[in-house]
């Protein structure tokens, strides 16, 4: 049985002194790691410094090569087939952690079975080559929509289960997309927890723009044919809606969150308010809440729904108790028709893979 916790996998292509920075904070922060390390086809300057780091760790690291540039989701693949911890992190050598930054995703994949990625508090880094600096251990959690090749934990139940990363995507948002829609079908949820800072840099585009814009094309037309359009929708709940009837339609709408589609909750304050103190908000980065003022609220609902549908005109709006209207907008669905088509979409491609 493997001593370690966790494995981290790094796929390196050059960049020498960020892979260092890389290397030396994973080592001086997380000794119950180890650390695969993946030499995708690097220069011999890049590739020395992992012999070395290699030859320092000892059994910490696990040093895979290759003779040319395979491409980060590949090698990411490589490297999860040699997984024996029970959890492994994925991570761009461009990224830098700080002390406790791994523990409060251990504990929170220990307590949650269903935790099958977890992505830790990730912000871009300054420009400047600073170390991130060292913050609460431990902090609110969230579902999200994916989660990121800067860092991400995944089960390794998760993926002894569904496998790999798809390498015909585009390496990016919709690879992880398509990642979390296969772990929700298969009983697993992304969460971000808010903790220790992560700090990444953005990765170096390679090839042309033109043959970079055709392949996030077609990996959005690939996830769409798969997991359907991520629709938009407007819900309006009326003053007078009792909360805990509210509180068991989130759980419709959590649903469809979790299938990449987006939410836009209009609330009046009291409603608000109650959503907040029991800890039914924030429940996913796909649902956004916009509470109203006490006065005036008519107006500012119609500005709402304007402004939602000037950034996607195919917004969906729905009245949140059936059989009342949206004061000032004609023409919204009911509730119940938008539990069916999440129902129906959950049905037709969310059932689980066989083991």
């Amino acid at each position: 049985m493997t001593p370690f916790t966790v494995d981290i996998l790094i796929p390196i292509w050059n960049r020498p002194v960020e892979t260092r920075n890389c290397l030396v904070t994973l080592m001086e922060t997380t000794p119950s790691a180890r650390l695969i390390l993946i030499d995708n086809g690097s220069d011999r300057e890049t590739e020395r410094l992992l012999e070395e780091f290699s030859e320092i760790l000892g059994e910490r690291a696990l040093f895979l090569k290759t003779s040319a540039n395979q491409g980060f989701v590949r090698a990411v693949n490589r490297s999860l087939a040699q997984v024996e911890a029970p959890y492994a992190v994925v991570m761009q050598n461009t990224t830098l952690v700080t002390r406790g930054w791994l523990e409060p995703m251990v504990e929170l994949a220990d307590s949650r079975p269903d935790a099958g990625i977890i992505v830790p508090r990730l912000e871009l880094e300054d420009g400047q080559g600073r170390r991130p600096k060292a913050a609460p251990p431990a902090g609110p959690v969230t579902e999200v929509s994916h989660g990121s090749f800067a860092a991400s934990m995944v089960r390794r139940e998760l993926v002894e289960r569904q496998g790999g990363f798809d390498e015909e995507l585009d390496g990016g948002p919709w690879c992880l997309r398509d990642y979390s829609r296969r772990a929700f079908r298969n009983g697993f949820l992304t969460l971000a927890l808010d903790g220790a800072v992560v700090t990444y840099a953005e990765e170096v585009p390679l090839g042309s723009v033109a043959r970079r814009e055709e392949t996030v094309r077609r990996s959005a037309e690939t996830c769409r044919a798969r997991w359907g359009r991520e629709d938009a929708f407007c819900i309006y709940f009326p003053k007078d809606a009792e909360p805990e009837a509210v509180h068991g339609k989130l759980d419709v709408i959590l649903r469809g969150a979790r299938m990449g589609q987006c939410f836009t909750l209009i609330l009046h304050p009291g409603l608000h308010k109650s959503l907040m103190e029991t800890g039914h908000a924030p429940l996913h980065s796909n649902i956004a809440l916009a509470p109203l003022p006490r006065f005036f609220a008519t107006g500012e609902i119609r500005k709402i729904i304007g402004k939602l549908a000037s950034v996607r005109g195919d917004t969906v709006t729905v009245a949140g108790v059936d059989g009342l209207s949206i004061p000032g907008v004609e023409g919204a669905r009911s509730f119940s028709w938008l539990a069916d088509e999440i129902r129906r979409r959950h049905e037709s491609l969310y059932r689980p893979e066989s083991p």
